[in-house]
């Protein structure tokens, strides 16, 4: 690795993403903030990173992780989104923004000087971290961190406040998103999405803790009017 690869400037690939995602219609602000999702994805990295006893290229995941999602900023966002909420075909061009996040990422990158080899490899990172499950044969370990961050980011107190933000923009009353809550499975929840035992365990005590907020919450509305 050149000096820059193993001393990225995290910060300023940070801004860079900001700014991107601060010049979309959807994507800087409520529950589908990725400013905010791609910093908690980038400490979710690095919890799990020091909570493996595994030598692994840390600088290409935390720069992956920053740099993820930012295909986002290029999808067409009249196929996602409806005033009501997300369209029938909103899953095919959300899952374009992978593939999407490589070009862009590339451009970031080569412009503030990182090698072509260190590019190259968060770029696979980055194009294949929704590739869950056995999609894909012999993940690197990065990858596996990388997977598993995008799913514990959005668990805890993520997991509990995006669903209200998601109800305050799409028009859906408290109680209908407590109920949502009740009764919808986190992802981080299903079975063999999360590749590392480490990564199962920082889940386990995030999930713990979302559904005692949900439990506290729930006693809210348990009224004999509904």
């Amino acid at each position: 690795m050149d000096k820059i690869d193993k001393n990225p400037d995290y910060k300023k690939i940070y801004s860079i993403v900001k700014d991107l995602f601060e010049s979309t219609e959807h994507f800087y602000h409520g529950p589908f903030d990725e400013t905010y999702y791609s910093l908690r994805v980038y400490e979710s990295c690095k919890e799990i990173i020091n909570k493996i006893d595994q030598k692994v290229l840390e600088p290409i995941i935390l720069v992956a992780a920053i740099l993820h999602d930012i295909g986002k900023t290029q999808i067409d966002t009249k196929k996602v989104f409806s005033p009501a909420g997300k369209t029938d075909g909103a899953i095919k061009e959300w899952k374009r923004h992978a593939e999407l996040s490589v070009p862009v990422a590339k451009k970031i990158l080569t412009k503030l000087g990182h090698s072509e080899q260190f590019i190259d490899e968060v770029c696979y990172l980055v194009e294949n971290h929704d590739k869950r499950r056995n999609e894909i044969k012999n993940k690197s370990i990065e990858l596996k961190i990388l997977q598993d961050a995008d799913l514990i980011a959005d668990c805890g107190f993520a997991g509990f406040i995006r669903p209200f933000l998601y109800g305050s923009k799409f028009s859906r009353q408290i109680i209908g998103t407590i109920e949502y809550m009740q009764n919808e499975m986190n992802r981080v929840e299903e079975e063999h999405l999360l590749n590392l035992v480490v990564s199962k365990n920082i889940a386990k005590k995030k999930m713990l803790l979302e559904k005692k907020l949900i439990t506290e919450i729930s006693t809210d509305i348990n009224s004999d009017l509904l």
